[in-house]
């Protein structure tokens, strides 16, 4: 791998130069031109690159994988040229760690504007992932804001983009083997790669069972419920319940899926305020209900028209319209939503079910796992009132 920073022609003494105070016309021409940027960015590459059911995945050999991630890791994306680099000038480029004060304060602290401003923004996605390698060239000579950096581009080119083949660079620079990487893997083409990494993984302590999840994503359900039921008493937090429930539920499995399900409800918190348990909770009483819709679920027994319908999401009640015309799927959208840590999940999702004509086995949006599974149990409930 190249040991150097990547885009070095980003040079940090012209930082002024893409500063300039723009005029209230220029600065809404630039970022309608970064929406549609990040936009194309991320259906390009999904259409890429991510097998969807009825498609036939491309594989590639681990020497192509290989050339492939550092091709695209060397070189600038498709998208850089037409975004600008804008930023607070307040900011302290430095990235300290942690922030000098407690005050959340995401004009001061790098990590703060991240998180607060880019990751719930889907149109400032490119901008974001631009202004993280303008930081990375500025302190290149700092190891430590080096790794921070490189950690929040792996983060933005595969949560926020899912440019998988970048997503791996920069992984691969950090020298991080977790289910992200492997995910990478995955949709570049080389399941043996993907597999390498997840068969040392013995304990998923994730939120939400994210490497349970990728093992069943890969076709792998005894995988799955093995490292499931390995898992099964972390915390009190239902997640390796509800990753089982959400493979047996992709294997059509639906008995099975209703006992995992069962499972997450009868969780009893240990704590005051517990989010991650609420969240599993939802998710398993909303996927019993739909269990039926998912058995039954026939397409061509849906009459046209449009259906709207709600389900429990991270942060509240997530609403969808879904159009049906001659018995085909033509539109869905997000009509009414409060998620702050959505990623790409918004279009990502209803484009995955559009696609495929079906919400049964479309993979959840990496990183936005909860929000997803909201937009698919919702389509689910939509389409039910159209049922002849």
């Amino acid at each position: 791998m190249n040991s150097q920073p990547i885009f070095p022609f980003l040079r940090p003494t012209e930082k002024r130069d893409y500063c300039v105070p723009l005029d209230q016309s220029a600065r809404r021409l630039q970022r309608l031109a970064s929406c549609i940027t990040a936009i194309l960015a991320v259906c390009t590459c999904a259409q890429s690159l991510s097998a969807q059911p009825g498609d036939e995945r491309v594989t590639h050999t681990r020497q192509e994988v290989l050339a492939l991630i550092e091709e695209a890791g060397t070189s600038k994306p498709d998208w850089w040229d037409a975004v600008p680099l804008e930023y607070p000038e307040t900011l302290d480029l430095s990235f300290p760690h942690p922030p000098p004060t407690t005050e959340w304060n995401t004009r001061l602290n790098v990590g703060q504007y991240m998180w607060s401003i880019i990751n719930e923004n889907p149109s400032r996605f490119t901008q974001g992932t631009k202004f993280m390698h303008f930081v990375l060239k500025l302190n290149e000579d700092d190891p430590q804001v080096v790794k921070r950096c490189s950690e929040q581009l792996a983060h933005c080119y595969h949560d926020l983009l899912q440019d998988w083949a970048r997503a791996a660079y920069w992984k691969r620079k950090l020298a991080v083997k977790d289910v992200a990487l492997a995910n990478c893997y995955w949709q570049l083409g080389n399941k043996e790669m993907a597999v390498g990494i997840l068969s040392w993984i013995r304990f998923d302590g994730s939120r939400y069972g994210g490497a349970i999840k990728q093992w069943a994503d890969m076709g792998e359900l005894a995988k799955a419920l093995e490292l499931a039921e390995a898992s099964a008493d972390f915390k009190d937090w239902g997640a390796a319940h509800r990753a089982a429930g959400d493979a047996y539920r992709k294997f059509a499995r639906y008995d099975e899926a209703v006992e995992s399900y069962e499972k997450v409800l009868a969780v009893e918190s240990r704590s005051e305020n517990n989010l991650i348990l609420q969240h599993n909770q939802d998710h398993a009483r909303v996927s019993i209900e739909n269990i039926r819709l998912f058995e039954t679920f026939d397409l061509s027994k849906i009459r046209d028209g449009t259906y709207r319908a709600g389900t429990p999401a991270y942060n509240g009640e997530l609403v969808i319209s879904a159009t049906v015309a001659q018995h085909r799927i033509t539109a869905i959208t997000v009509v009414e939503h409060t998620e702050k840590q959505f990623y790409s999940s918004l279009t990502d999702m209803p484009k995955k079910i559009i696609r495929a004509q079906d919400f049964r086995n479309i993979d959840a949006t990496t990183g936005a796992t909860v929000t997803a599974d909201a937009i698919r149990n919702a389509v689910a409930r939509a389409l039910q009132q159209g049922r002849q």
